[in-house]
């Protein structure tokens, strides 16, 4: 049965992605004739569409805690645990959200131009590091009012711990003063029973704890054949970053100070969560 659940929901997954991106791509050209800027504020909506497709698809529930503490205003910076693709479907039910993607996916045919169309922030993994190009393309798309959501930890997690935070991407927030939404994103039930701690490299995209990784296909169709994964989401309050940019000390303590509210509220909402553990 779980396999019939898995072809249906894969064929679901197809079908909706290739007729949203055909739209979308169309959408694109049309909107393209009254400015780039324009049509990637109309476009950066449809993200939201995205996200159901992928709740659906993958039998994702989602509960929204403290939805009251988003910012109004579109073009804010948001932050979260990276646990794979799992937060990524469910971050998008509360609002268009555009993401940072690898290089590559700009010059897919389609998929690319739809990918920016919609705010997408490409990068060159190869060049390493936080290069003043990117800042200013991330600093671009959130001062068009469209919001832009980086994990702070870089790669993923089972869920019951958080990684070191790479301060970089916070540089956006303090050079244009936008909102910084820290948010935690916690697995609750599989299947609708409380998940072990056994099943979660099931439902995370991530290395387990003896270093294994599973490669994102067979992840993908062995996610499909759940009946449900429920996540919960906490908003936490938005900061606006307020330090001297020439010291790299007074960045990496804001850095720090959002790793400590995070990780305080995934202390109180995951049983599991392992503060004293950074790698594996």
């Amino acid at each position: 049965m779980k396999y019939i659940l898995a072809t249906f929901r894969a064929l679901l997954l197809a079908v909706s992605t290739i007729i949203l991106v055909i739209v979308l791509f169309i959408l694109s050209l049309l909107l393209g004739l009254f400015g780039k800027k324009f049509a990637t504020r109309v476009l950066h909506i449809f993200s939201t569409f995205i996200g159901f497709i992928l709740r659906l698809s993958l039998g994702i529930r989602v509960k929204i805690i403290n939805r009251e503490k988003m910012p109004k205003q579109r073009g804010f910076l948001m932050v979260s645990n990276h646990m794979g693709y799992v937060e990524l479907a469910a971050l998008l039910k509360i609002g268009p959200i555009a993401f940072a993607a690898k290089d590559e996916i700009a010059h897919w045919p389609v998929l690319g131009a739809v990918s920016k169309a919609v705010g997408t922030v490409f990068i060159d993994r190869d060049s390493g590091g936080m290069s003043e190009k990117l800042i200013k393309k991330i600093s671009e798309v959130i001062d068009n009012k469209v919001n832009f959501w980086f994990a702070p930890e870089k790669t993923t997690t089972d869920g019951t711990w958080l990684r070191p935070f790479s301060s970089a991407l916070f540089v956006v927030a303090n050079q244009i003063k936008c909102p910084v939404v820290p948010t935690v994103f916690v697995i609750k039930k599989l299947n609708g029973k409380p998940i072990t701690k056994k099943q979660r490299i099931e439902v995370a995209w991530a290395l387990d704890d003896q270093g294994g990784n599973t490669p994102l296909m067979k992840h993908l169709g062995h996610f499909l054949t759940f009946w449900s994964v429920q996540v919960e989401m906490h908003v936490l309050d938005p900061l606006i970053p307020d330090y001297d940019d020439a010291n790299i000390e007074e960045r990496r303590a804001f850095s720090h100070h959002v790793h400590e509210l995070m990780a305080d509220a995934l202390e109180k909402h995951e049983p599991d969560f392992d503060r004293e553990r950074t790698e594996l």
